[in-house]
């Protein structure tokens, strides 16, 4: 009976493979606009060095603006330089809610980076 239970369990866990975290990040300069991301990295921390390295490669003052887990990030920009972010499970409600965001500090605003990690 155990080995039967041992076999059993067994077969689950190779049937059934762990999730991975993917992770993603956008950077952004607000005063040369320029934007840097990255998607499905295995940690924080890569994914966010790998944003930030894409984004200074154009300006010297980039900042992390994002970074989500298995899961779609976006970046809005205002008219006059206000920016919000927003992340969630799809596309669509990751770009509302950074354009939201972005509303609160800026009129104008449209999306100008969306990325999924998952």
């Amino acid at each position: 009976m155990i080995r039967l239970l041992t076999l059993v369990a067994l077969c689950l866990v190779t049937a059934f493979p762990a999730i991975a975290n993917e992770y993603g990040a956008i950077a952004y300069s607000p005063e040369t606009r320029a934007i840097g991301y990255s998607h499905n990295y295995n940690s924080k921390s890569d994914a966010q060095d790998r944003a930030m390295s894409n984004c200074e490669q154009y300006a010297y003052d980039c900042r992390v603006a994002i970074t989500f887990q298995n899961a779609c990030g976006a970046l809005a920009v205002g008219r006059r330089g206000g920016w919000g972010t927003g992340w969630s499970a799809g596309r669509a409600e990751a770009q509302t809610r950074a354009l939201n965001s972005c509303s609160r500090y800026d009129g104008g605003c449209t999306v100008r980076r969306w990325v999924c990690s998952k």
